[in-house]
């Protein structure tokens, strides 16, 4: 499904990096792409775990995103377009653990 995102991450040693995913995007789908990098969150191993991700200049950069997701340290912070305006709204801030476990649809142990 072509759902679009972008996913931030913010540090404080190395700046903010942006990847773009174009399928997927949605919190399920999201989910899945942390659940591999979820220890290790940064741009480099995010990156690394999803093929699909591609290196993008920022959240704006790309209008037409309909989620968005930012990490710092280990905190997500999960947004989604509203309607057909340049607005989003939070649906979910916490960790990225929390979200994983959440959201995450092949919860096989």
């Amino acid at each position: 499904m072509a759902t679009r995102a972008t996913y931030q991450f913010i540090s404080e040693w190395s700046g903010t990096h942006t990847a773009y995913i174009h399928h997927d995007g949605y919190p399920e789908g999201a989910a899945e792409y942390f659940y591999g990098t979820s220890t290790i969150l940064n741009i480099n191993a995010f990156i690394r775990s999803n093929i699909r991700a591609e290196m993008t200049a920022s959240h704006e950069i790309h209008g037409d995103t309909e989620y968005r997701y930012t990490v710092e340290g280990t905190r997500l912070i999960a947004q989604n377009r509203v309607g057909f305006t340049d607005k989003f709204d939070t649906f979910f801030d916490g960790s990225v653990a929390d979200f994983v476990q959440g959201y995450r649809l092949s919860k096989s142990a």
